[in-house]
């Protein structure tokens, strides 16, 4: 049995939509509504900086893969990216005709995929900020992206229901739907690849977690246990557990391989937003609409 243990709550005035860890776990960058980034000490819960520059919530963030970027989505209609040593916003990308509500970034760090209240997926240069292509096919509001480990598989959803994969061509200029998975009733708010891209994990407001079987694109089986619905789900680095979060507060863990129970901790005041195992998956975090970030050891 899987322990949570709690360390540090942080706070930002107004709620909290997403949280990362760095890549070598020493630093957390959260985003909130108060149309800030936080980036904080993962050792100690110290607050390190506080940027500024989206006109609207940040309801995105996520480290480059050598920690030196910041990448941020925001409910303004743009992605930005931030020089972590200095703060500064080193370019910002526009496209989206409505909210952005999710971002997600590739596992080399070469792409950024997005997707918002204007239906749109969204695949991004990260270096160039140049847009590659844009995916249509959802009728409703776009609620979360994931890239597959190799990169060739996004993986979208959103308030219509719907669990797109899409085939990402070479260099992702292109993309096509590949499957259309069925099994929610209602929206799917989120989607995690587990760390081996042989499974798919996604959230929805009918209060489940469903994990797919991507080799024959199949639903494995069904997760249940939140009292809400399910905002947001994240596999562990090395993918022993899937950690799940939603509108009753509470953070479960599951045993990836078994879907077993391992632990729920009631963790917010309100909605947990955002999930983030630690490189070593000894830490999570999670991000509230209680405006808390609360940051726990896993034993």
């Amino acid at each position: 049995m899987a322990e949570f243990r709690p360390l540090w709550t942080l706070k930002h005035p107004n709620a909290v939509y997403s949280a990362a860890f760095s890549p070598d776990g020493t630093r957390i960058v959260s985003g909130s509504l108060d149309n800030t980034i936080k980036l904080w000490d993962a050792a100690n819960g110290e607050e390190l900086a506080r940027w500024r520059g989206h006109g609207d919530g940040v309801c995105g963030v996520v480290f480059a893969p050598d920690g030196k970027t910041v990448f941020s989505a925001s409910l303004d209609r743009t992605l930005r990216s931030w020089d972590v040593a200095s703060g500064a916003v080193i370019a910002t990308l526009a496209g989206h005709q409505n909210y952005v509500e999710c971002m997600a970034m590739s596992a080399d760090g070469k792409w950024l995929a997005s997707g918002g209240y204007d239906t749109d997926v969204r695949i991004w240069n990260a270096a160039s900020g140049g847009s590659q292509v844009v995916l249509k096919g959802h009728s409703d509001a776009v609620y979360g992206v994931a890239f597959s480990p190799d990169g060739r598989l996004l993986a979208s959803c959103g308030n219509d229901g719907d669990l797109r994969l899409w085939e990402l061509g070479q260099g992702n200029a292109t993309g096509k739907l590949a499957a259309s998975l069925k099994g929610h009733a209602g929206a799917v708010q989120a989607v995690a690849f587990s760390p081996d891209g042989k499974w798919l994990a996604s959230a929805g407001a009918d209060q489940t977690v469903r994990v797919w079987e991507l080799s024959d694109r199949s639903l494995r089986r069904t997760l249940e246990g939140h009292l809400g619905l399910v905002k947001c789900v994240a596999f562990s680095r090395t993918g022993q557990w899937l950690a799940s979060g939603g509108a009753d507060g509470t953070v479960r863990l599951w045993d990836a391989a078994t879907g077993e129970p391992r632990q729920r901790i009631e963790a917010h005041a309100n909605t947990v937003y955002s999930l983030a195992f630690a490189p070593a998956d000894r830490r999570i975090v999670s991000a509230s609409f209680d405006r808390t970030l609360r940051v726990w050891s896993v034993e």
